[in-house]
């Protein structure tokens, strides 16, 4: 059954042209589906649940077609109209990807050439020529057009996260600072100790006390660690508390194991938590931030299909690892802890190492040398990056001050095994030249800004040959502490040696009048954004604009 398209309607040419939109557009996604073959069969693997953020970039092709003041003209009235429209900020990109030139007869020449050869081939054999398409309308409304366009669109990006509603309780610890004076010590099995608070969990209540002899022995002083609970807290407490630890880690670890039986006891019992991001590299981040969730920018209406190493979804244009974080001057920021595209990162490796294996001239082709396995192409190949920030500027919705990045030293030290060189030249010179484009559309600078966080004195590594971690000092090498059994008990000691740092990162502040204008106007996916609201007044420096959360 063929499918109707919106708009299709008899017009003035008394010829029902909404079947020809319907014949093209099939035609494109017959053809598209041929060449990538495998996108048939591509299913969305099952119990994973990824919510869809209201959020969108809206089309300037379609925009502007809109507001072009034609209502109906020829298909050459047409493509000189869509040409025209590039000089109003129209990327040639959506153009070329929305397909709307081909649908409207302007083939490329070499496939005009292409199916006249077929065509010669099936009047040699006998054979009637196959027929692409309906003939092209002598007249095209503009509604069949944004019909066409709004349809599936190749350039559209959705915004998601992978989500769940299971109860997965957090244990944060918080290290306390040592005492200026010990309390009165009070005599246990003989022994005189005191009694100190090492570390807090404040959502439950968790105490780790570290319990140490006044008086040197023969083998110096016995120091031991317990745990304890608040009163009344039977969910939490039916294991036993009432034990000594030999290390603050064990009994950390024992207070996080108390909460995860708490937490399946309660999963058992039906219940659910709050619907949530469901992160899987939440250790590659800063400490100290809020909310930390993992962005998926993603394209879904193209054919070809993609699938990256980072997350089981196809066509992810990029992704951006966020969270929330307040500065010293009191301004709520989105932090960019990390932004990334495998898709187009894998996809121009492969289109330099095809080029690399390219024959010289006077040479034969070496078969083997002309296999490399392209991923499918997309629109976002060389403007990911502007997509992803514009995403994140809608972020401005949600009261932010604005949005904020690291720098590239970080991300070298979070990821040693990548080229240094490479993560500075991205985060301190590509992102912050992006943002400062956009930051013009406003009139606005990129500034600064000062957050907290923890020292980065201490580091994970993984024990060769064992499933164990440790955690290890970076000046000296020397290991801190036993081992451990899983990588997130290695991260939570590494964390707790660690002390309160200050550290400056780049940001956008956003003035009233950009928040109000962003979400008013919203932002383009792809083509120039133009001049918009002045942002900053111009005695103001790009270190004096601070903005009042809304």
């Amino acid at each position: 059954m063929t499918r109707n398209w919106p708009g299709q309607c008899q017009h003035d040419s008394g010829q029902q042209i909404g079947g020809f939109f319907d014949s093209i557009h099939r035609l494109r996604r017959l053809a598209s589906a041929d060449f990538y073959g495998a996108w048939w069969f591509v299913t969305m693997p099952e119990q994973k649940q990824y919510e869809i953020s209201p959020l969108k970039l809206w089309s300037p092709l379609q925009r502007q077609l809109a507001a072009c003041g034609l209502i109906k003209g020829s298909p050459q009235q047409w493509i000189g109209t869509i040409r025209n429209l590039q000089k109003k900020g129209v990327s040639a990109v959506e153009i070329e990807w929305s397909d709307v030139m081909r649908m409207l007869g302007d083939v490329p020449e070499s496939e005009r050439v292409f199916h006249e050869l077929v065509a010669l081939a099936a009047s040699l054999s006998g054979e009637s020529p196959p027929t692409l398409a309906e003939p092209l309308p002598s007249v095209v409304h503009v509604s069949d057009l944004l019909a066409f366009l709004e349809t599936e669109s190749p350039c559209e990006l959705v915004l998601q996260r992978h989500v769940s509603n299971e109860y997965v309780p957090q244990v944060r610890y918080e290290k306390q600072q040592r005492p200026a004076k010990l309390p009165p010590a009070v005599v246990v099995h003989g022994r005189r100790e005191v009694k100190l608070l090492h570390y807090r969990d404040r959502t439950f209540g968790i105490c780790i006390l570290l319990h140490l002899e006044v008086d040197t022995g023969l083998f110096g002083r016995h120091r031991y660690w317990s745990l304890s609970v608040p009163r009344g807290e039977r969910k939490l407490a039916t294991h036993p508390v009432g034990r000594q630890f030999a290390s603050s880690q064990e009994a950390l670890a024992y207070g996080r194991a108390l909460v995860g039986c708490m937490a399946r006891r309660l999963s058992q019992e039906g219940f659910v938590g709050q619907t949530k991001a469901l992160n899987h590299f939440m250790r590659y981040s800063l400490p100290g931030g809020d909310s930390y969730t993992e962005w998926l920018i993603t394209a879904p209406n193209l054919s070809g299909k993609y699938w990256g190493e980072h997350f089981d979804l196809p066509n992810i244009v990029a992704h951006v690892r966020t969270s929330e974080r307040n500065s010293l001057e009191g301004s709520r920021l989105l932090v960019m802890e990390e932004i990334q595209s495998d898709w187009n990162q894998a996809l121009r490796a492969a289109k330099q190492e095809l080029q690399l294996l390219r024959p010289d001239e006077g040479e034969g082709v070496i078969e083997w040398d002309d296999d490399v396995d392209l991923p499918p192409d997309n629109p976002y190949l060389n403007h990911w990056l502007d997509a992803a920030l514009r995403m994140m500027l809608l972020a401005a919705h949600r009261g932010f001050s604005g949005i904020s990045w690291l720098p590239g030293k970080l991300h070298a030290e979070r990821f040693p095994w990548a080229k240094a060189e490479g993560l500075a030249t991205f985060y301190d010179r590509i992102v912050p030249s992006a943002i400062e484009k956009l930051a013009k559309s406003w009139g606005a600078q990129v500034g600064t800004a000062e957050i907290s966080t923890l020292s980065r004195c201490y580091r994970v590594q993984k024990v060769q040959n064992r499933s164990a971690w440790r955690v290890l000092n970076r000046r000296t090498g020397m290991a801190a502490g036993g081992e451990f059994d899983t990588i997130d008990a290695a991260d939570n000691f590494c964390q707790s040696l660690e002390f309160p740092v200050l550290e400056i990162v780049g940001a956008l502040h956003l003035t009233h009048a950009m928040r109000a204008d962003i979400l008013t106007t919203g932002l383009p996916c792809l083509g120039a954004i133009g001049k918009r609201a002045v942002a900053v007044p111009p005695a103001l420096t790009s270190h004096s604009v601070q903005c009042v959360s809304s």
